[in-house]
């Protein structure tokens, strides 16, 4: 296998990057066995096609920029992030073919060739000629007295896209084909079947490349985050930028009675500035910034990090590189608030990647399947599992299987059917329990992408027994819901509901019916304790008076011996008739 690393054919690392660097790791493992293959490296430094030094292959080299695989190391030192600034490169000052701008010009072109991208002479040309490309560069602190070109830490392709008529949409996919270019439009509106997105405007980083020796350390994170905030105005007074670039049309305009033909090709005097401030510059109105990659974990994280969400993975692999094409997207000017297109796509992709994860993303990496599927938008009105639903996944059967495996009275192999139908309740958050993310991965391994035991253990360089034993326990935490499940369903079966009408209906009589019967007793007590008074105000009271003087009660008292006698006898003063009478 061979690889042209400097010439016309090519220039780059990607090769070396990627598949190379990958034969190196396994030449080291395999080492050790005398059965496994050697990796022998040899590098060809003789011309094939010039002679030794040849001038017409230095002025080739030379004008497509193929000699830059060597970069120029930094000597000015290592400023924070936050010290850099984002510049805005002017394109016609870049290829005006002035000694400064030639030397910037290669500079830029070796971040691109030390980086991962494959570089051909189309791609300078394309960078020189294509209206909607653009360069921006990060710089460090630039001093007013310097007379050398600032050090390039971080290099910006943007193409700008969309804004494309809904009657041409519609007729491109009615056809089934695409036109060239808008790489993002095109493809959203294919995947998801909708006309409307492309006539959004948008910009994608074709490409992005920080210097070797600031890889790493936040510079390409802070390029992204600046060049965001240019294009939501953040950076950039508006009436001043339309007043400065008013002022270098009219100052670098060419004569109007000048045509193409009678043009003199020399270098340029009146150029203007290589490098232009943001906030000197208009920024273009954008909806969204995009990108599209060849997925990798390093990369997607980048992305990720920088709040972009993935919305189409290409099913088919690169055939050269063994990657699968990946598009995220960033929408711009929204505050806090997604807007509702990006929403909607973001929820769709989530659904199809869970899907699709048994079958094109079989190859993919756990941790790489996770942390696609934790970066997508989840529902927001996702309701938690309830046990009818339930009952239309796993079956009584299904649930005692699970309860045995939670007590470790069968082996696992008994449940490998119920994972996909659980991974899938579980990562479309219908199942109200937490994982962690060793949990997690191993779940949506075993569920959805449906890999053995030993591919998880190669993974994640564990054993066997410490795999089952971090699956059991997320068994164990979907079994305990499902129990929960049960039981708040039994418990509506045999208590009467808090909102029942009859229940209201019953205790709302007893109460009357109470009440009613109190109001009774107690006019009849009324009606009794009046009759009581009248009676006594009417009768005489002193009839039952008990007679006799003091004196006579002491001298009964004195013949009792000082003991109450059981009798006593006192005088009364009614007459003989009167007793009688009673």
């Amino acid at each position: 296998m061979a690889s042209t690393v400097n010439g016309y054919e090519g220039t780059g690392r990607s090769l070396s990057l990627k598949l190379i660097q990958q034969l190196r790791e396994q030449s080291s493992n395999n080492a050790a066995s005398t059965t496994g293959r050697l990796l022998k490296e040899v590098t060809l430094e003789e011309p094939i096609r010039y002679a030794e030094g040849d001038p017409i292959e230095k002025w080739l080299n030379d004008l497509l920029c193929l000699d830059c695989t060597n970069v120029k190391r930094v000597h000015s030192g290592c400023p924070h992030p936050s010290q850099c600034d984002l510049y805005y490169v002017n394109k016609d000052t870049l290829f005006s073919y002035h000694t400064a701008s030639e030397e910037f010009l290669h500079r830029v072109m070796s971040l691109y060739v030390s980086s991962h991208y494959k570089n051909t002479p189309n791609d300078l040309l394309m960078i020189s000629d294509a209206p909607a490309h653009h360069l921006f560069v990060l710089l460090g602190p630039i001093s007013d007295s310097s007379e050398t070109l600032p050090e390039v830490l971080c290099v910006i392709q943007v193409a700008f896209e969309g804004e494309i008529a809904k009657d041409i949409v519609l007729e491109s996919l009615s056809k089934g084909d695409r036109a060239a270019g808008d790489l993002i439009p095109w493809t959203v509106c294919q995947q998801f079947q909708d006309p409307d997105f492309a006539s959004l405007s948008g910009a994608r980083v074709v490409r992005i490349a920080t210097h070797p020796d600031f890889q790493r350390m936040g510079y390409g994170k802070h390029a992204l985050e600046q060049l965001s905030a240019y294009f939501e105005g953040k950076m950039t007074n508006l009436d001043e930028a339309d007043d400065e670039m008013e002022d270098q049309e009219h100052e670098f305009s060419d004569d109007e009675d000048d045509v193409l033909h009678s043009e003199t090709l020399v270098p340029r005097t009146n150029i203007p500035p290589l490098l232009q401030k943001l906030s000197e510059r208009k920024p273009e109105n954008l909806h969204y910034i995009g990108t599209s990659f060849g997925i990798t974990l390093p990369l997607f994280r980048f992305w990720k990090k920088a709040s972009y969400l993935p919305l189409y993975i290409r099913q088919t692999s690169n055939e050269t590189t063994g990657e699968h094409s990946c598009v995220m997207v960033r929408a711009l000017n929204v505050g806090e608030v997604m807007p509702d297109w990006l929403e909607k796509y973001s929820v769709d992709f989530h659904k199809r990647f869970l899907s699709l994860l048994s079958f094109s993303f079989h190859s993919f990496s756990t941790t790489l399947a996770l942390e696609i599927e934790n970066s997508c938008q989840k529902p927001s009105n996702t309701q938690s599992l309830t046990k009818e639903e339930l009952n239309i996944f796993l079956t009584p059967y299904d649930q005692k299987r699970l309860e045995s495996y939670s007590h470790n009275l069968v082996d696992y192999h008994v449940i490998m059917d119920l994972l996909p139908s659980i991974g899938a309740l579980y990562f479309k958050s219908r199942i109200g329990c937490t994982l962690s993310p060793v949990q997690a991965a191993i779940i949506i391994g075993l569920s959805l992408q449906r890999k053995s035991v030993e591919d998880l253990m190669s993974e994640f360089k564990l054993q066997s027994n410490q795999v089952l034993a971090m699956f059991n326990k997320v068994i164990r935490k979907f079994t305990a819901v499902f129990n929960k499940l049960e039981e708040e369903a039994i418990s509506k079966d045999i208590a009467i509901p808090q909102s029942d009408p009859l229940k209201e209906k019953i205790v709302e009589s007893i109460d009357e019916e109470l009440e009613a019967e109190a109001k009774v007793v107690s006019k009849e007590l009324d009606q009794k304790q009046q009759k009581l008074l009248e009676a006594l105000a009417d009768g005489d009271i002193k009839q039952y008076a008990i007679g006799g003087s003091e004196k006579q009660w002491q001298a009964n008292l004195k013949a009792a011996g000082g003991k109450a006698p059981a009798n006593v006898s006192i005088k009364s003063k009614r007459k003989l008739s009167e007793k009688s009478d009673e």
